[in-house]
């Protein structure tokens, strides 16, 4: 391996904070296809006065060095409004009517006037040996995103939304690789990467609308135990079901792919909002709407 490779590795490692950041075996994106911008855009057909306006808010917005939860919600909430307003103009002919429906990480992407696609493979490394595949990257300068198709919808949903977090957080600086589902399933992550996971979280699952969605499922604001969730739950009595759920995080992931409660059959709250069981549950919990 050359020295300008070797560095360009730890260059995204040390952005990236995970040891496991790479750049592909040729130090090159030979997954990633060469299209221009203007290319990308006119194949979705969204509008370049849009994307001027996206990229341009995007540029304009100071980047600071770390953000607190509250930031970052806020960045993802004023993105939402954003596409909710321009739906008749980003979905022409097609304009969604229910505000779940424009968060859409993929068109968000392009908004910005980033070329995002999805690939066949983002290839594979070894790491602790095990075979690993990277399910994105994103190339801030070449303004490139991919996302690989060996993943669950959930997971390249998760990825996109990760990505996004990235473009509108951080000045990486150089191309940086992910080697595994972004699926809210690895809270342990620091700095940036845990900043991007937390974008992901407000972006796919907003406060507002999974609270409803989970109260109009669940008929509470907070669903706790007992002998009544129980039997509406299908699970049995009480006594059956806390032996499944001896933790929140048990209960969490049943509710959050629950399809039926109390005889009315829906699509799971992970399936409503296309991300993880994993990453609904502990959304619920951050919302309080959970409790043993």
């Amino acid at each position: 391996m050359n020295k300008s490779l070797s560095d360009s590795i730890s260059a995204s490692r040390q952005l990236l904070q995970n040891p496991y950041a790479h750049l592909s075996e040729g130090g090159s994106f030979d997954a990633l296809p060469v299209t221009s911008h203007a290319q990308a855009h006119a194949m979705h057909g969204l509008p370049q006065d849009l994307i001027q306006k996206y990229s341009g808010q995007e540029a304009n917005t100071p980047i600071k060095p770390r953000y607190s939860a509250i930031e970052i919600e806020l960045r993802a909430r004023s993105l939402q409004a954003s596409l909710w307003k321009d739906r008749d103009r980003i979905w022409p002919g097609a304009t969604p009517t229910n505000p779940i429906n424009v968060l859409d990480p993929f068109t968000a992407l392009r908004l910005l006037g980033y070329d995002c696609e999805l690939d066949e493979t983002l290839g594979q490394f070894h790491s602790n040996g095990k075979q690993v595949e990277v399910a994105g990257v994103l190339d801030k300068s070449a303004r490139q995103v991919r996302v690989s198709r060996q993943f669950t919808n959930a997971v390249r949903s998760f990825t996109a939304a990760h990505e996004l977090g990235h473009a509108l957080l951080h000045d990486t600086g150089t191309a940086l690789h992910r080697d595994r589902p972004l699926d809210g399933s690895t809270p342990s992550r620091m700095g940036i990467e845990l900043e991007a996971d937390k974008f992901a979280s407000f972006f796919l699952m907003p406060a507002k609308q999974v609270q409803a969605a989970f109260e109009r499922f669940f008929l509470t604001d907070q669903f706790t135990l007992n002998e009544t969730t129980a039997f509406a739950l299908g699970q049995g009595n009480h006594e059956t079901l806390s032996r499944k759920c001896k933790t929140l995080r048990q209960l969490s992931r049943m509710l959050a792919s629950a399809e039926h409660y109390n005889g009315v059959h829906f699509i799971s709250l992970a399936n409503q909002f296309l991300v993880s069981d994993e990453a609904m549950a502990i959304r619920l919990e951050e919302l309080g709407l959970v409790a043993l």
